[in-house]
């Protein structure tokens, strides 16, 4: 036979072959795409109790023998059809929502576990201070729905003693310049003056607005994207002096018909020194900004809806502070130190969370902790400490969640080298949408969707 007849057929083997496997991962996407719809359809049929961040409300709340069997059997099926679908075969997106399902499987057989043996135990109580009397797989559960990454609890108190020592030194430095550097009473005697309270509720609003002004002019120097719709200021109106400073509602959540952030002036108080990091929080780059990029996105499977990841949320806008000199902020010391300060609140209340969940610390011990670590705060001390043991793990989204993104901004800066812009890496963050930290950082650092 001719040899270009040879090549003929050898040119029609191999696209014969190529069309199979092409049709294959066209089979094995569509299977998948309808496990999809299916899942999201059974899972809401099981009305399975959003997480609460009180623990007990969630163990009062565990569902009943039959429906939790069914809520086990649920997963556990899943999870079988996932393995009869080759995932490697799957397109980049579906291998993102193919990976997200297997967690929420994995996560949800673990929970279901937990609450069978705990409701089949006769003498089983709510404990009142915390997780240690339980078994330790409960706090350990919590630590990964809060932070969707896997971490001890000895390796958070070690992070946590590190972030304590490092933000203490940042203070001093702020200390020293600020000429205190020898009089550390004297300098949380002003702290506590009324140098760096707001009375007027007209002047706070007056203030947020220009620090918006302010953000929004310099938000190209972090991301690409610079068209973030408005946020407007109101008074929280059921506040006291217990509450956080302030918190973000989307537009979607509330009757003003605008996104809004709700600044705290219970006692006809509001302190300056936390404004500028609070704007950035609650607002442009923090969760205003991530809601607004969500929004823009269209393509993503109901099923995302169902869930919510606190160290995915919590840590951006917790990272996004360590940023506020470049939107413009932080233009003075005592701004600056107001990021630390709260900063130093979120370090120590993870010593404290471990400490009461994980070593069975008492009240009075983790009040002693926060004194030691924390000065000049000592009248939130009990209302944070009350916050650690009645919300197990959700203190550890903030800090958690913000040094992943730093762990991968800093091996993408050593991988890319000259090449690495950090716009393009807040937008390829936030692109990835409502999904755990450990598949985000699984494609940024690993490149394994692509």
């Amino acid at each position: 036979m001719p040899k270009k007849y040879w090549i003929l057929i050898i040119l029609m083997a191999v696209s014969l072959i190529a069309l199979t496997l092409l049709s294959m991962a066209d089979n094995d996407n569509s299977r998948f795409e309808k496990l999809m719809v299916e899942f999201d359809k059974q899972y809401q049929g099981l009305n399975i109790p959003g997480v609460e961040f009180d623990y007990r409300e969630n163990l009062k709340h565990i569902a009943a023998g039959d429906s939790l069997n069914k809520q086990a059997a649920f997963f556990a099926d899943i999870k079988k059809q996932l393995s009869a679908i080759n995932r490697t075969k799957l397109n980049a997106p579906n291998k993102v929502n193919y990976d997200q399902i297997a967690y929420e499987c994995s996560i949800n057989a673990e929970r279901t576990g937990l609450e069978k043996s705990f409701v089949s135990d006769p003498l089983h109580a709510i404990p009142a201070n915390g997780l240690s009397s339980l078994d330790k797989g409960w706090y350990l559960h919590y630590i990964r729905y809060f932070t969707s990454t896997e971490i001890t609890p000895d390796e958070l108190y070690a992070f946590g003693e590190k972030e304590v020592a490092h933000i203490h030194s940042e203070i001093h430095a702020i200390q020293k310049q600020l000429g205190y550097e020898h009089d550390s009473a004297g300098f949380y005697k002003k702290l506590q003056s009324d140098d760096f309270v707001l009375t007027d509720k007209p002047e706070i609003i007056k203030r947020y607005e220009a620090i918006k002004a302010t953000v929004y002019k310099n938000v190209g120097h972090l991301f690409i994207d610079t068209n973030v719709a408005d946020v407007a200021f109101m008074e929280w109106p059921n506040a006291n002096k217990f509450t956080p400073p302030g918190y973000y509602s989307p537009k979607k959540d509330n009757a003003v018909g605008t996104a809004v952030f709700y600044f705290n002036f219970s006692e006809g108080r509001h302190n300056t020194r936390s404004m500028d990091w609070l704007f950035m929080h609650e607002c442009v780059p923090g969760h205003h900004y991530q809601w607004c990029m969500r929004d823009k996105v269209t393509s993503h499977p109901a099923f995302k809806e169902q869930f919510f990841y606190p160290g995915n949320v919590e840590g951006w806008a917790a990272y996004i502070e360590y940023y506020g000199k470049e939107m413009g902020l932080y233009q003075d010391a005592w701004s600056y130190l107001g990021k630390w300060e709260w900063d130093l609140v979120r370090s120590t209340r993870i010593l404290i969370d471990v400490g009461i969940h994980h070593k069975g610390w008492t009240k009075e011990k983790a009040i002693a902790c926060w004194k030691q670590n924390i000065p000049g705060q000592d009248a939130i001390a009990e209302r944070e400490v009350t916050r650690c043991t009645n919300w197990p793990a959700q203190a550890l989204s903030y800090k958690v969640g913000a040094q992943k993104i730093i762990e991968m901004r800093d091996a993408l800066k050593q991988k890319q080298g000259k090449d690495f812009d950090i716009r393009k890496f807040h937008t390829q963050y936030l692109s990835y949408g409502n999904i755990p930290m450990e598949l985000i950082e699984k494609d940024m650092v690993g490149n394994e969707y692509r």
